[in-house]
């Protein structure tokens, strides 16, 4: 047992070295705005830019049940957010501070990188017997790149949280954290919709039940009182984040530079059949496979369905579907190279276009650098719904999720 211990003592340290770097690679990214008098939050603006610092931070718990501070962020951030600026104004005050002056900003980004650690040990429990797949997701670029500027990763590690625990046999718990992701963003909810399906398979529905209760017990504790407070403010949050426009490609935008969509007008036409047919598309691989998949690859294919058909793809989509990827495919090669197209993606948004290579077929088809690594990423995610479709028809890799190490 000291032996064992040792190894997951040293395994643990590991992870957290290589999520500092990640941190730490982020941080530096981002130097150029965080010089006084610097002109780099106009010049790149995209490198610049983070939701996680409100427009105003009270320093009082006014806001904690309505919004947060600015009384427009989701339930649950605007609990966090409330927090944070409290603890901000009163570190401020006895450090002889500006609130304004970076102290909420640097509270939030230590907050989420340890959200970030903890989201790469959850994804390291869910490898089972292959636990140094939580090192490529501990290195991700894409959390070193959009991360540590949005308050998503919250979700994404509620999301996983709930995963870990229903295949760990324990669908309450799971349907809480479902209920508290869900409070968040809604991407969370593909997780419900995967224990649906299987609860399908089988016919039998006790855990779909338990799960359900969880999330609705859970996201009613959360947002109940905001909309018992302030019933149109958080309609008009819940509607934004419902219809919030998503910045990046999308499998639609890459379609009608080639010319293959008739109209703009028929795009809400397409995602809305699109999304259906990908998920009865789901739903019927999850009753007839022979050997029962995973609810982390049913989830994985369900939330792919999900970004392949919007309107938007964007890196915090790519951020959302890292642990998933990692879990499902397990192939360190095809992440990799996933996650540089995300690297060359997010250089095109962040420098100025006269920086892009002219590529020579431009004159032609009317393409840039943008525009291909827009199809690549797109391609990507298509190869992605391709094989783990085909892992789930063979019933490869669904016993190796979340199987313990062995002593």
């Amino acid at each position: 047992m000291s032996r064992l211990g040792g190894r997951l003592g040293g395994h643990g340290l590991q992870l957290a070295g290589l999520c500092l770097y990640t941190v730490m690679v982020a941080y530096l990214l981002r130097l150029p705005c965080r010089v006084p008098g610097g002109a780099a939050a106009e010049q790149l603006p995209a490198l610049c830019a983070t939701e996680v610092t409100p427009a105003a931070t009270a320093g009082t718990l006014d806001g904690f049940f309505t919004g947060g501070p600015t009384g427009d962020q989701p339930a649950l951030v605007g609990m966090i957010t409330t927090v944070l600026g409290w603890v901000a104004a009163r570190l401020s005050a006895l450090l002889g501070t500006d609130v304004g002056g970076g102290v909420f900003a640097n509270l939030s980004v230590v907050l989420l990188a340890l959200l970030w650690l903890a989201t790469v040990a959850v994804v390291s429990g869910l490898s089972g017997r292959r636990r140094a797949d939580a090192f490529v997701l501990a290195l991700a670029p894409v959390a070193a790149l959009v991360g540590f500027t949005t308050w998503d990763l919250w979700a994404v590690l509620l999301m996983v949280l709930a995963l870990l625990f229903h295949v760990r046999g324990r669908p309450g718990p799971a349907g809480v954290f479902l209920g508290l992701g869900a409070s968040v963003a809604l991407f969370p909810l593909v997780v419900l919709l995967a224990v649906l399906f299987l609860a399908a398979r089988y016919r039998q529905f006790r855990d779909f039940a338990v799960v359900l209760a969880g999330t609705l017990a859970a996201w009613l504790l959360v947002n109940g009182p905001f909309m018992i407070a302030a019933w149109e403010q958080w309609l008009g949050r819940f509607r934004a984040a419902a219809d919030r426009p998503v910045a990046g490609s999308s499998l639609w935008s890459v379609w009608s530079r080639a010319d293959a969509v008739p109209g703009a007008a028929e795009t809400g036409q397409h995602v809305l059949l699109a999304l259906v047919l990908g998920c009865a598309a789901v739903l019927v691989l999850t009753l007839l496979t022979r050997q029962e998949p995973s609810v982390v690859q049913v989830a994985f294919l369900l939330l792919t369905v999900l970004v392949l058909t919007g309107p938007g793809y964007s890196l915090v989509h790519a951020l959302w579907l890292a642990p998933l990827v990692v879990l499902s495919r397990r192939n360190w090669i095809e992440f990799g190279a996933w996650q540089l197209v995300e690297v060359l993606w997010w250089t095109t948004l962040v420098l100025p276009e006269a920086a892009w290579p002219v590529l020579p077929w431009t004159g032609r088809t009317g393409w840039d650098a943008q525009d291909l690594l827009a199809a690549v990423r797109v391609l990507f995610l298509v190869w992605f719904l391709v094989v783990v479709a085909v892992d789930v028809l063979r019933g490869r890799r669904a016993m190796q999720i979340g199987v313990p190490e062995a002593e």
